[in-house]
């Protein structure tokens, strides 16, 4: 976890001052690469997850869906100045939180990180990736498909493990928001 931490804390910089196009368009490389890898990636989840082979497809089918949208997010998330009165204007703009990390179940060993990852690597974040400790071969190959995709090293950390992990994820105080997805009592976290 700390090796994962410096790592982005050394990839941060470069990767947030990256206009959100600049991001937008490594995200659709990786959405057009999971499309040619697709069976693959199912070929993994049917091995360590244990769904059949339509199962696994739609699984990759419907987190690559949400890639598509991240690629939609310079449209989606300018900032905005609203006239409230005569004298008075509020603004929202987006800024990256920093470093994120995203806890993942087992039951849909891509669809579910997709639903954090990518957004977040658009926003400019990096994130560091824990996925179930029953199902890591799927991420392993997603990693690669994102560095193929044109994601720098240190953008996107994968560590494996169990509790010890995901109690040293969130009491680092370098993380600055944890998402959980699955069974986890907490449903969100933000430090």
């Amino acid at each position: 976890v700390q090796t994962a931490i410096q790592s982005s804390k050394s990839a941060l910089p470069a990767w947030s001052s990256l206009t959100t196009k600049a991001r937008a368009a490594i995200i659709l490389k990786f959405h057009s690469l999971v499309q040619q890898n697709a069976t693959q990636l199912a070929q993994l989840i049917v091995l360590e997850n244990g769904k059949n082979m339509n199962e696994a497809l739609a699984d990759v089918a419907k987190g690559n869906e949400t890639v598509e949208y991240a690629a939609s997010l310079p449209q989606l998330s300018q900032g905005k100045i609203a006239q409230v009165s005569s004298q008075v204007s509020c603004q929202d703009y987006r800024t990256p939180l920093g470093i994120v990390a995203s806890i993942v179940p087992f039951n849909f060993p891509f669809m579910v990180p997709m639903w954090t990852l990518p957004i977040a690597l658009v926003m400019g974040n990096c994130i560091i990736l824990k996925p179930s400790e029953k199902v890591p071969l799927t991420m392993y190959k997603t990693m690669e498909l994102l560095e193929e995709a044109g994601v720098p090293p240190g953008v996107v950390n994968l560590v494996q493990g169990s509790a010890e992990a995901v109690n040293a994820l969130i009491d680092a105080p370098e993380v600055q928001a944890v998402t959980f997805v699955g069974s986890s009592p907490v449903a969100k976290l933000v430090k």
